[in-house]
């Protein structure tokens, strides 16, 4: 179990876990030249733009998509004085640069502007189940949470050949669609090294063109099916065929390959720790975890990975009852009704033992050392 650090009686907070997101990867994305130290006047200006006023101007930059204001920041000085007294903008560069240089760096930055990046920012709750979400996924910009993109389909993006297998796609359906050049490096609690960069398509939007193309979800799953038939059959054919010493066809692949969750690197790719930028009180949340859950539970609403605000934790501890010696007192002193608390018909996932397995491997290897760091 990764080293913890107490908030309060009832919460703490991670010192170092190794998930091995893209911000843990890319270390280049928290480099902080920020704001130009230089006072004198810029020697250009910006041309027909300097007849407009100063708000119009600031309110069409934030329209942009992230890497088309990256480019007119690059124009020259006047160019980056402007771009930086955005407010939105340059609260995402002073909290959180880190998502500016990731979204650049794996070419996802072209796929959302500056105004849906600041609200997202200013989001805390995950966009698939509403939890604190302590993580953004850079390509198509969402706020999640854990145990979504380690979990949910959406959160998987894909290669090209497997969007095109999946959802009945040609090649001419791909451009356009939200996609990310992946950094190479480990990914994942398991530190799985990924040494090629490798284009990946963001599911749900390679699912909707599939939708889109062949009208209805029946006809692309019939198609896609019908199309992975002939494949098999053309293979059997040359097959059987082939002669002998000849070299062997290589089979189609017939299904998805194995997911892994928590410990697929894909699903850490496009993604990055991000803070949630409370604009009331101008303070930044990395999120909490309950002291009471830290046991390893599994299953909501006592997930040991699950984080909260301050606000969100409150709402917590009215689900799931007061803390008395770190425990949840109407989960281990008073017997709550079957309804509130069900016990787990199926048994811990998989992707669960293995990230449990992770931690327990790295508490055993620092036992077993004999100097300290």
């Amino acid at each position: 179990m990764p080293k913890i650090q107490k908030t309060s009686e009832s919460t703490y907070i991670f010192l170092k876990i190794e998930d091995s997101t893209l911000d843990d990867v890319d270390q280049t994305s928290y480099r902080t030249d920020l704001f130009d130290l230089d006072l004198q006047p810029p020697a250009q200006g910006l041309g027909a733009l300097e007849i407009l006023p100063l708000e119009m101007i600031q309110m069409a930059l934030i329209l942009l998509d992230m890497q088309s204001l990256t480019d007119f920041r690059r124009v020259n000085k006047s160019a980056r004085l402007i771009t930086n007294s955005i407010p939105q903008y340059r609260h995402i560069r002073v909290h959180a640069p880190a998502l500016i240089r990731a979204s650049l760096n794996i070419e996802t930055a072209r796929f959302f502007s500056c105004q849906e990046l600041y609200e997202k920012l200013c989001t805390a709750e995950c966009d698939s189940c509403g939890d604190f979400g302590g993580y953004i996924y850079l390509v198509t910009c969402r706020r999640v949470c854990f145990l979504c993109f380690t979990e949910k389909t959406e959160y998987l993006p894909l290669l090209r050949t497997d969007a095109i297998r999946k959802f009945g796609l040609y090649p001419q359906h791909l451009p356009g669609l939200p996609c990310m050049k992946s950094f190479p490096g480990c990914y994942s609690p398991l530190e799985l090294r990924c040494r090629q960069r490798q284009t990946l398509f963001d599911y749900s939007a390679a699912r909707q063109a599939g939708i889109v193309a062949h009208g209805t979800i029946h006809s692309m799953e019939k198609y896609a099916s019908e199309t992975l038939a002939k494949r098999l059959a053309t293979y059997n054919s040359k097959l059987s065929t082939r002669r002998t010493g000849g070299a062997r066809p290589r089979p189609p692949r017939l299904e998805d390959s194995f997911d892994g969750q928590c410990s697929n690197p894909k699903r850490f790719m496009g993604i990055i720790r991000a803070p949630f930028f409370n604009q009331q009180t101008g303070s930044l949340e990395w999120g909490l975890h309950c002291i009471a859950c830290e046991s390893h539970h599994y299953h909501r609403p006592l997930h040991w990975r699950r984080e909260f605000t301050v606000k969100g934790f409150q709402d917590h501890i009215s689900e799931c009852g007061e803390i008395k010696e770190g425990k949840h007192i109407s989960q281990y002193f008073i017997r709550p009704p079957s309804s509130q608390f069900p016990p787990p018909s199926y048994p811990p996932s998989l992707s669960s033992i293995l990230l449990s397995a992770h931690f327990v491997f790295a508490g055993l290897h620092h036992m077993s050392c004999t100097h300290v760091d």
